[in-house]
């Protein structure tokens, strides 16, 4: 049990160092990128729930998250591949922002006309 413990310590320190010394982290931002976009999916498939309200407004709201959810899993390797383009930093902010842009650029003329 004992020399557990310095293989752990050890493991820690070679995963931390070597992004830092310039290693590849594609692998790793790739994953992050694809874990944030399961998350959108899955917030905007429980938003989704909104289409049987009484309100109007709450039932477009719905309408809109569950086209989000298909946009989403439609174009999720796409999505991933510019991500890793721009080399965005995999924070769950910026990763939602350039979601929602990407998402409002390409349906937004289909929301307008309505």
């Amino acid at each position: 049990m004992k020399a557990l413990s310095p293989m752990i310590a050890l493991m820690v320190v070679v995963f931390l160092a070597v992004p830092a010394m310039g290693g590849d982290s594609s692998p790793i931002k790739r994953i992050l990128y694809e874990d944030a976009i399961d998350d959108e999916i899955a917030q905007s498939r429980q938003l989704a729930s909104l289409l049987t309200s009484r309100s109007e407004n709450l039932r477009q709201k719905g309408h809109r998250e569950a086209s989000k959810a298909m946009f989403l899993e439609t174009h999720r390797e796409k999505l991933v591949s510019e991500m890793m383009a721009v080399n965005l930093e995999p924070k769950t902010y910026k990763v939602e922002r350039f979601l929602n842009e990407r998402f409002t650029c390409t349906c937004y003329a289909t929301w307008a006309a309505r």
